[in-house]
C-alpha cells in the first residue's frame, strides 16, 4: 500500500510540470509569434488573403492545421528543427531566392523568438481547421480532344446549291446554305472595274493601272478573271504583300529592342526568304518547316538558314549579368514558344509557363517539353553565300585553268628553274646581279671643290666636317655592265659622325637636296648622258620633303629622314635603262643644299630588268626563306616552293611563275553575306520545368516533346523525336522532330496548321476570317462561323501539297468573293453584321499599302526586290523594305495601325483618328506624292483641266470621274489657283492640291 502511495505524487508531479511546459509554449507563442504572424504574414498567407485572392503559395499560416500542413512546396516548419525548417531560411535571409518578408528582413530578436519557438516543437494554441485551397483541375487530354479544332480534319460534303442560286465554287455552297436558311439573297457580283481594284489591293497591295484596268474590263473571254489572278499570284509583288502579313503574325523586327534596341545588320534575310518562298509557291508545309529547323534539315543552305531568323526574331536585352543570364534565356525561350503556338497553331501556349493553362487543355508539362525543342537553340549571325552555284560555276573555270598554268610552272621548275639556281648558287656575280645590287669601287671621291672622301673597305665613302653651308659629293665609278637600270644611295651610321649618324647635322640628321647620274662609255666616242631618276622608295623620309624632291627643279627641300641614328635607304629608277656596250663610267653628284649634310654614304646600282619583292618593290636582297630552303638540298618535294622563293629575284623564274601568280591571287572567293538566324550553339543546354515558371524552382530537366491535345500517335512524341531507350538508331535533332509533327496533318498538328494558315488566308480577302481570333482557336477564341468551310479549305490545301497559291484563286474566283458590296435592306434587317457574308464589306487599305499606293499613283514607286531596309521616310521603294526597329518606329506606319513587333499579331486593329486625316494633309512627303502626281496628269500649262482630273481620278480610284466630279474640281483647282497669283505656277499649285485631296480621300484608301 505504501508502495502505490508513493507513486500517485510523483504521476501528479509530473502531469504538472508537462501542463506547465505547455503553458509556458502556448504563452510564449502568444506574446512573441502570434503578434509577427499577424503583422508580417497573414496579408499573403491566411484565409482573409484567400478571399480576395491574395493568397500566395497556398500557404495559410493563420491556424495551427495550416502551419503544420504547409504550403504548394510542402511544409514550412519541422517542429524542434529550425534549421531544418523553411520558414525559418526564409526569415533567415539565407537563401537569396526565398526570403520573408520580402520587403525587409525581420530584426534579430524577432528572428531568434521565431528559432525558439520552432525548437520548442512549435506550440500553437490556437483551434480551427485551415480552409481547404482548391486543387488544381485535372486536364482530361483525351476528352479535349473533342473540342472542334483539336478534332482531325473532316471531310465534309459540300452543301447542295437550289437550282437558279449562283455558285461558281464549293466555297460559294458552304455560305449559302446558312444565308438560304435565313432567307438571304447574296448579293451579285461588283463590276469589274470594283473587280481588278481590289484584285490587285488584296495580291499586291497596289492599284492597278488605267491600262491595267481597261485590259481586263475589255477582256471578252470568259476566263479573264481566273487570267488577271494568275498573273497578278506570278508577280513578284504579290510575295512582298503577303509576306508582311506573315511578318506581323511571327513579330519580325531588325533590332533587340529594350533600352539599348542594337541592330541586328543581317536580320532582314528573313524577310526577303519570306517573299522568295511565296513568290515561288513553297509548299506551306515545307516554308514552316523550314523556319522551325532549316539549319539542321539543309545545313548550310542560305535560304534555310535565313529561314530560322523565325526562331529568333524575338526581342532580348542588350546587357544581361550573372544573375539575370537565366531568367532572360526562360524569357527567350517563352517567347519561341508563344509565337510558334501563336502564329502557327492559333494556341495561347505561353499561358502554361506557370501553371497549367486554366483554359485550354495544355498541361504545363507540354511547356516545358516544348520549350525543350529549343534548349540547345540561339540566335547566330552566320556568314553564308546566298548564291553558291555561282560561286561554284566560276571555281570551276578557276581550277582548270590554275591546273594548266599549275602543270607549265610544274615543268618549268622541272626543267629550267633548278638550272638557273645551281647557277646563280656557283655564280656570285650572278648572284649580285640577280639580287638586285652590287657595290662600286670608286675611282674617285670629292668635296666639290677639292676635298677627298675617305673610301671605306664596304665601298661606302665618309665626308669630313666642312664650314660650308652647301656641299656637292662627287663620286665617279666605273663598270663594265652593258645597262643600268637603278640607283642605291645607302646613308650609313658611323661612331665617328654627330650621334653616329648618318649626317653631319647635329643630331645625325641630313638633307640631301640634289642627286644626278651622268654615264659616259668606259671607250669609244659615244656621247655622255644624263641619267633620268625616278624616285621609287626610301626606308625613311619627312613627309614635308619628299624623296621625289632629290631629282627634280625644286631648291631646299629633299630626302630628310625621320629616323635619326639609323642606316637610311633609298632606291631610284633610272629611265630608259641606259648602259654602253664597253662600259661605264658613272659621274654621281649628291648636292646638300644645308648645314646637314651626309656623312658617310654608299652607292650601288643594278642591271636587273625586274627586281622584285612579293610586295612589288625592287628586291633588295636574297629571301631568308630561300636560303634555309637551299641549305637541305633541292629535291621533288621542295623544288617548286624553292623556285617560288627564286622567282622574287630571278626574272626569267619570275616570268615563268608570274601568270600563275596572277591567277592564284584571282581566285573566286564566295560573296558572304550576313544572316541573323538560329543555331544550336549551347550545346548541353537543358530546360528544367520550373514550379510557378521561377528559375530558382527548378525541378526535373524536361525531355523535348509536343502539345498531347493535337498529338494522334499512340507513342505520343516518340514517333517523331524516337526512342531514346534504342541505342541503335540515332535521335533526330529536337527542332527537326518538332518540324515534323507541326506539318503532320495525320498524327501530328498539321490539321491544325492548316486550318489556320487557310483562315489566315480568308481573313486577308474578305476582311474577317471564318475563326475572328486568327491567333486563338482555343476555348477563349471564337468558334467558326462556317466550320465545315475550315475544314474543307483545310483539307483542300493538304491535298494541294499545302500549295497556297490553288486557295488563293479558290477564293477569289468564288461568288462570295466577288459579290459587290451594296446595301441589301431585308439583308440588313436579318444579319446587320454581315458574319455570314451576304455582302462584301469595304476594308481599309493597311499603312504599308496605302504609302506604297501613293508611290504608285504619283508615278514614283521603285520596285526594287529584297536587300536591306532604310528607315528614311522618304525612300521610294515599297514599305516592307522598311528598317524594323522596335524604338523607332515609321511615324506614318505607326499612325495607320502597323502593328508592335513585340509578339504575334494575326489581325490588325483598324483605327480612325483625326491625326491620320492630319498626316494626309500635312505631310510634306505626302505633299511631294501630290506634286509628282499633278506634273503627270497635267504636265504642260496649256493642258485641259477637266482632262487632267479625269486621268488623276483613274490613278487614284481606278475609274472616271463623273461630269459633276470634274465640274466640282475644276472649280475647286480655279478657286485655288487664284490664291497662288496669277501665273503657270499657281495652277500647277492648285492641281497639286486637288491630287492631294484625291489622297485624303476615302475612295482611295478604301477598297470596296
Amino acid at each position: 500500500m505504501l508502495r502505490k502511495f508513493t507513486i500517485l505524487p510523483i504521476v501528479c508531479l509530473a502531469f504538472g510540470a508537462s501542463l506547465s511546459r505547455a503553458d509556458e509554449g502556448s504563452d510564449f507563442f502568444e506574446k512573441k509569434v502570434r503578434p509577427v504572424l499577424v503583422d508580417q504574414c497573414y496579408k499573403c498567407h491566411s484565409e482573409a488573403a484567400l478571399k480576395i485572392g491574395k493568397l500566395k503559395g497556398h500557404l495559410l499560416l493563420d491556424t495551427r492545421e495550416g502551419v503544420l500542413k504547409g504550403g504548394e512546396s510542402g511544409p514550412v516548419i519541422v517542429p524542434g528543427k529550425p534549421d531544418e525548417s523553411r520558414l525559418i531560411k526564409a526569415v533567415r535571409y539565407a537563401d537569396a531566392d526565398n526570403q520573408m518578408p520580402p520587403k525587409e528582413k525581420l530584426p534579430d530578436n524577432v528572428v531568434a523568438d521565431l528559432e525558439k519557438w520552432v525548437s520548442l516543437g512549435a506550440p500553437d494554441p490556437r483551434e480551427g481547421t485551415a480552409t481547404t485551397i482548391a486543387t488544381k483541375k485535372k486536364i482530361d487530354v483525351q476528352a479535349a480532344k473533342s473540342f472542334w479544332s483539336f478534332k482531325p480534319l473532316a471531310s465534309p460534303q459540300v452543301p447542295a446549291v437550289p437550282n437558279g442560286v449562283l455558285a461558281r465554287t464549293p466555297i460559294d455552297a458552304f455560305i449559302l446554305a446558312p444565308l438560304l436558311a435565313k432567307g438571304i439573297t447574296p448579293n451579285p457580283p461588283a463590276s469589274r472595274a470594283v473587280l481588278v481594284r481590289r484584285a490587285y489591293a488584296d495580291l499586291l497591295g497596289l492599284p492597278p493601272t488605267p491600262a491595267q484596268v481597261d485590259a481586263f474590263v475589255n477582256d471578252p473571254s470568259p476566263d479573264a478573271w481566273d487570267k488577271l489572278i494568275d498573273t497578278l499570284l506570278a508577280t513578284p509583288q504579290y510575295g512582298e504583300r503577303w509576306g508582311r502579313h506573315w511578318l506581323d503574325i511571327v513579330r519580325f523586327a531588325e533590332s533587340n529592342g529594350y533600352e539599348f534596341d542594337g541592330d541586328r545588320p543581317g536580320a532582314f534575310q528573313y524577310r526577303d526568304f519570306v517573299i522568295r518562298a511565296l513568290n515561288a509557291d513553297m509548299p506551306f508545309d515545307q516554308f514552316v518547316r523550314l523556319q522551325i529547323a532549316g539549319d539542321k534539315i539543309n545545313p548550310g543552305d542560305f535560304e534555310a538558314t535565313a529561314a530560322t531568323g523565325f526562331i529568333v526574331a524575338g526581342p532580348s536585352p542588350g546587357q544581361t549579368t550573372a544573375k539575370t543570364i537565366e531568367p532572360l534565356r526562360y524569357d527567350q525561350l517563352d517567347d519561341m514558344i508563344a509565337t510558334l503556338g501563336s502564329s502557327m497553331l492559333g494556341m495561347t501556349i505561353g499561358c502554361a509557363r506557370c501553371h497549367d493553362h486554366k483554359f485550354d487543355p495544355i498541361p504545363q508539362e507540354d511547356y516545358y517539353r516544348l520549350a525543350s525543342c529549343f534548349a540547345q537553340t540561339d540566335a547566330n549571325d552566320a556568314r553564308l553565300d546566298p548564291h553558291p552555284e555561282v560561286y561554284r560555276e566560276a571555281k570551276t573555270k578557276w581550277d582548270a585553268e590554275r591546273a594548266t598554268l599549275t602543270a607549265a610552272w610544274e615543268k618549268y621548275t622541272r626543267e629550267q628553274a633548278t638550272i638557273r639556281i645551281e647557277h646563280w648558287k656557283r655564280d656570285s656575280a650572278w648572284q649580285a646581279i640577280a639580287a638586285g645590287w652590287f657595290g662600286l669601287q670608286p675611282t674617285k671621291a670629292v668635296i666639290e671643290p677639292s676635298t677627298p672622301l675617305q673610301v671605306l673597305d664596304d665601298g661606302s665613302v665618309l665626308a669630313p666636317a666642312k664650314d660650308d653651308r652647301n656641299q656637292t659629293f662627287i663620286l665617279t665609278a666605273q663598270t663594265r655592265q652593258k645597262k643600268i637600270t637603278g640607283i642605291r644611295v645607302d646613308a650609313l651610321t658611323d661612331p665617328s659622325l654627330p650621334a653616329s649618324g648618318p649626317g653631319r647635322g647635329k643630331e645625325g640628321e641630313f638633307t640631301l637636296t640634289r642627286l644626278q647620274l651622268r654615264a659616259q662609255p668606259l671607250e669609244g666616242k659615244e656621247a655622255a648622258v644624263n641619267l633620268k631618276l625616278k624616285a621609287v622608295k626610301a626606308t625613311s623620309a619627312a613627309k614635308d620633303h619628299p624623296l621625289e624632291a632629290v631629282v627634280d627643279d625644286k631648291q631646299n627641300i629633299g630626302w630628310t629622314p625621320e629616323e635619326k641614328n639609323r642606316d637610311q635607304s633609298a632606291w631610284f629608277e633610272v629611265d630608259g635603262n641606259v648602259g654602253f656596250d664597253s662600259g661605264t663610267l658613272l659621274t654621281i653628284t649628291l648636292r646638300f643644299e644645308n648645314a646637314s649634310t651626309m656623312g658617310r654614304c654608299r652607292i650601288s646600282i643594278t642591271t636587273a630588268d625586274r627586281p622584285v619583292n612579293s610586295d612589288g618593290n625592287w628586291a633588295l636582297q636574297t629571301p631568308r626563306e630561300l636560303s634555309t630552303l637551299l641549305a637541305s638540298g633541292i629535291d621533288d618535294h621542295n623544288r617548286g616552293e624553292i623556285a617560288r622563293w627564286f622567282s622574287l629575284i630571278d626574272v626569267p623564274t619570275h616570268d615563268a611563275y608570274a601568270p600563275l601568280a596572277a591567277h592564284l591571287a584571282k581566285e573566286p572567293q564566295p560573296p558572304l553575306e550576313s544572316v541573323f538566324s538560329a543555331t544550336n550553339n549551347k550545346p548541353g543546354q537543358l530546360v528544367y520545368h520550373l514550379t510557378r515558371g521561377e528559375t530558382n524552382k527548378k525541378n526535373a530537366a524536361a525531355i523535348p516533346g509536343f502539345v498531347q491535345v493535337v498529338t494522334n500517335s499512340p507513342n505520343r512524341e516518340l514517333a517523331w523525336t524516337g526512342n531514346p531507350a534504342n541505342k541503335a538508331t540515332p535521335l533526330p535533332d529536337p527542332r527537326v522532330a518538332l518540324a515534323n509533327w507541326i506539318t503532320d496533318s495525320k498524327s501530328g498538328a498539321g490539321h491544325l496548321l492548316a486550318r489556320v494558315m487557310v483562315n489566315r488566308l480568308w481573313l486577308h480577302h474578305l476582311g474577317r476570317g471564318i475563326v475572328t481570333t486568327p491567333n486563338d482557336f482555343g476555348t477563349q477564341g471564337d468558334a467558326p462561323s462556317h466550320p465545315e468551310l475550315l475544314d474543307w479549305l483545310a483539307q483542300r490545301l493538304v491535298e494541294e501539297q499545302w500549295k497556297l497559291k490553288p486557295l488563293h484563286k479558290l477564293i477569289m474566283t468564288s461568288a462570295v468573293y466577288m459579290q459587290s458590296s451594296q446595301e441589301n435592306p431585308s439583308a440588313m434587317a436579318v444579319e446587320p453584321q454581315n458574319k455570314l457574308w451576304w455582302r462584301r464589306s469595304p476594308t481599309r487599305l493597311d499603312a504599308e499599302a496605302i504609302r506604297d499606293s501613293i508611290l504608285a499613283v504619283s508615278g514614283t514607286l521603285k520596285l526594287d526586290l529584297f536587300g536591306p531596309g532604310t528607315l528614311d521616310e522618304s525612300s521610294l521603294r515599297r514599305s516592307i523594305y522598311f528598317s524594323v526597329k522596335r524604338t523607332r518606329p515609321i511615324p506614318f506606319m505607326q499612325l495607320f495601325d502597323a502593328p508592335e513587333t513585340l509578339q504575334s499579331i494575326g489581325a490588325r486593329q483598324v483605327t480612325t483618328v483625326a491625326t491620320q486625316a492630319l498626316t494626309l494633309m500635312n505631310s510634306p512627303i505626302v505633299r511631294q506624292r501630290a506634286e509628282q502626281l499633278a506634273r503627270r496628269v497635267h504636265a504642260a500649262p496649256g493642258d485641259d483641266l477637266a482632262g487632267s482630273i479625269d486621268q488623276a481620278f483613274r490613278l487614284a480610284f481606278n475609274r472616271h470621274a463623273t461630269d459633276a466630279e470634274k465640274n466640282k474640281m475644276v472649280q475647286f483647282i480655279t478657286r485655288q489657283a487664284k490664291t497662288y497669283g496669277t501665273d503657270a505656277a499657281a495652277t500647277d499649285k492648285a492641281v497639286a492640291d486637288f491630287c492631294q485631296v484625291l489622297f485624303c480621300s476615302n475612295e482611295f484608301i478604301y477598297v470596296d
